[in-house]
């Protein structure tokens, strides 16, 4: 940290990261809070900048940005700022330039050891898991996009999209299901896999690839690859397929530019889950909703029984030893989210494991956190309270569970409404108090992927209005409120759309998450007869699912019977 920073540095983030970021960042740092009113984006910003310091030394001044870190589609929409910009003045001159050696990694071994990138196994996902062999799905996608865009040729570089597409699995990145790798589809039955696993791990998968024509080749092949291949086809008078995650490298590497940038087909694919997968799905929230609810119980007796001092982090792990013993657990989802009081209202908080806050069962108690299992992929948020909450956290808890409700409950037409159009239905009741939460109201998630999935959503981001919610589409309910520096409430539940039996045409929302909401929290009179009737039928729904799985009159059990009684 300099004495008088030199320059400017920024950090541009959205509201998720708001409270974090303010106390974090030293004086070196400004901040851009993302969708905030009057707020330029990252991009913006960097062209502004860079406009007035070529104003004041009459020079060109570069933009520098690392290509293998930003999609192509990105450069595009800064070269368009620029030009805009020059526009407004001649004197102004702003170049995007890639940088070869990124900055970062040249200064990052005098902070701290740069950490190796590790290859580790991958493995075939068997077909009862995914309820499609990866034959099936590269049929798929050349009857319904490769004779639509006039290409046979698809370089993928997502790594989510070329685990489900392959029916592959690794674990080379925490908490995700997936390894390092490009694929070149060079037809469906011309594959190549673009990885550094070990000799004996592509012996196990040697007859696999084998029955799929796909080759496996170094990682870093895929650059002189990317070359020969658009050449080649460009000699033959053809064009190759981009998806718009293609990085700028990708595109620098293809001299003649005789290439379709399209959205990827696969990303769309496999957010529509089949039969296998929601049965998965649901048989995973089964399993992952018995290892919270013998959390909370756990949890609250050590607070209030017995007072111990528990910090976030010690419970986080605690929670992290119950799911360990579950069927098909293969890991977490993401950072276990373990939170009290003011730590509640940091939206993406993670506890450290030295240094943690004691958990203080007079403040509100908020955890979200989810499993990897081979069947599935969860993500629930449940927030409690332990002892007795204040009027005012009651209503608010109250006023976000009506809107969970809502969008739980919602029925609408298929294919014809977004993500984006139906956000406002969680935050109507917060919205009447003035109220609001910087963060959207649903992800799509993968079955045994990442949790956070960008094929659908349910927010006011631009992704969200791209799509139609469809039949098959898993994703989160997650609406909350958050007051810095007191508390944080959030109560996520995972659903599905199926069609509606007696409504043809009408997709309803199925939720799969079984943990009870915190009946201390619920202000019964603010309920209405149908949400209150909605909420006994969860609760007694999850009631008949664990009641036989605790011994009778044991904690867990009158836990379970307590908050699961009616309204």
């Amino acid at each position: 940290m300099n004495d008088q920073p030199e320059g400017l540095a920024f950090l541009a983030t959205d509201g998720r990261y708001f409270t974090q970021a303010a106390n974090e960042l030293d004086f070196n740092w400004s901040l851009l809070k993302l969708g905030a009113p009057e707020t330029k984006n990252w991009e913006q910003c960097a062209v502004d900048h860079a406009a007035l310091l070529s104003l004041d030394s009459g020079k060109v001044v570069n933009i520098g940005i690392d290509p293998k870190l930003i999609p192509f589609k990105e450069v595009k929409y800064i070269d368009s700022l620029i030009a805009d910009k020059c526009k407004e003045n001649q004197n102004y001159h702003v170049k995007l330039v890639p940088v070869r050696d990124n900055l970062v990694d040249k200064i990052w071994p005098q902070f701290e050891k740069i950490p190796i990138r590790e290859f580790k196994e991958v493995y075939k996902l068997d077909d009862e898991y995914t309820g499609e062999t990866a034959k099936s799905k590269l049929d798929r996608l050349n009857e319904n996009y490769f004779k639509k865009y006039g290409s046979s040729t698809l370089i993928l570089n997502a790594l989510d999209e070329i685990a489900w597409l392959l029916n592959l699995r690794g674990s080379d990145i925490e908490y995700n299901p997936s390894f390092y790798s490009y694929l070149v589809i060079n037809g469906i039955d011309d594959l190549t896999l673009y990885t550094d696993i070990d000799d004996k791990c592509k012996q196990n998968l040697k007859d696999y690839l084998k029955e799929l024509n796909c080759e496996i080749k170094a990682y870093d092949e895929i650059w002189f690859d990317i070359r020969k291949m658009a050449t080649q086809l460009n000699n033959s008078g053809k064009k190759l397929l981009l998806t718009e995650e293609a990085t700028w490298k990708m595109v620098n590497c293809i001299i003649a530019k005789n290439f379709i940038e399209i959205e990827s087909p696969i990303k769309s694919m496999k957010e529509i889950k089949n039969e296998v997968e929601l049965r998965g799905q649901i048989q995973a929230q089964i399993e992952d909703g018995y290892a919270l609810v013998k959390y909370f119980a756990w949890l609250e007796k050590e607070l209030i029984q017995k007072s111990s001092f528990i910090s976030e982090y010690e419970a986080a792990m605690e929670l992290l030893k119950i799911r360990s013993g579950l069927e098909n657990f293969k890991g977490l989802s993401f950072e276990t989210i373990s939170s009290t009081g003011a730590n509640a209202a940091i939206i993406h908080y993670s506890p450290p494991s030295e240094g943690s806050a004691i958990i203080n069962p007079n403040k509100i108690y908020l955890c979200d956190s989810g499993s990897q299992f081979l069947n599935g992929t969860t993500d629930t948020t449940r927030t409690i309270h332990f002892s007795e909450p204040t009027k005012e956290e009651i209503e608010n808890y109250t006023l976000v569970l009506k809107g969970h409700i809502a969008l739980a409950r919602l029925i609408i037409p298929a294919d014809h409404v977004t993500g984006f159009q139906v956000d406002c239905i969680a935050r109507q009741f917060l919205w009447n108090k003035g109220l609001d939460y910087m963060h959207g109201t649903g992800h799509g998630v993968d079955s045994f992927g990442p949790v956070h999935s960008a094929g659908v959503g349910i927010g006011f981001r631009a992704y969200c209005n791209k799509n139609t919610l469809k039949e098959g589409h898993l994703v989160s309910n997650e609406p909350g409120y958050y007051k810095p520096g007191h508390y944080g409430i959030r109560i996520e539940n995972m659903v599905y759309l199926k069609e509606v039996e007696s409504k043809k045409g009408s997709l309803e929302f199925v939720t799969t998450t079984k943990v009870p909401y915190c009946r201390k929290l619920i202000a019964v009179n603010m309920l209405t007869d149908d949400e209150r009737e909605w909420i006994n039928n969860y609760h007694r729904s999850i009631w008949e699912l664990f009641e036989h799985r605790f011994q009778k009159k044991s904690w867990e059990w009158a836990w379970l019977r307590r908050e699961t009684s009616s309204l």
